[in-house]
């Protein structure tokens, strides 16, 4: 649910150092939020505070929010803050040059990989072209329709029927 970002009451919390935040509003810039805040129902944050600092701070006036219902207990909200905050798992080191590597392969592919690339796509063109031009439901031959039933008067249909 989008909300304003004005509407937000940020009461006291579990984190009181929010880090440097340059990086979050650069990704926030480039991909936009990738994973919601969340509120409860009496629009109090309960998760997401450096997503919430980093929006204000490059002048977003509203955010993506999930709002809690307000049967959660105010319990259940500090584990659900506590929660978001202890099980995340940074990339090792090793994975994050994997990843990178990856991601340099594909912004940047040799020339063999344009070329298989160049030829699967015209393939898959193709196919479609060829999908579209042929998969056009046939028609099944159809009967003459039925001849109507003889007039009431018409002795010799009379005959014929008996």
């Amino acid at each position: 649910m989008l909300v304003k970002i004005s509407d937000i009451k940020v009461k006291k919390r579990v984190r009181q150092d929010l880090g440097d935040l340059e990086g979050l509003k650069d990704s926030l810039k480039s991909y936009g939020l990738l994973n919601p805040i969340t509120l409860n129902a009496d629009m109090e944050l309960v998760a997401g505070q450096r997503r919430l600092e980093a929006a204000k701070g490059i002048g977003w006036e509203t955010i993506n929010a999930v709002v809690l219902d307000r049967s959660v207990p105010k319990v259940q909200q500090l584990e659900l803050e506590l929660e978001e905050n202890n099980q995340r798992k940074d990339f090792s080191d090793e994975e994050l040059m994997a990843g990178y590597e990856r991601l340099g392969r594909l912004r940047n592919p040799s020339f063999f990989a344009r070329i298989i690339t160049f030829f699967a796509d015209l393939i898959e063109r193709i196919v479609r072209c060829f999908h579209a031009r042929f998969s056009g439901k046939k028609k099944k031959p159809s009967l003459p329709p039925a001849p109507p039933p003889p007039a009431a008067g018409d002795a010799a249909a009379q005959n014929l029927m008996q």
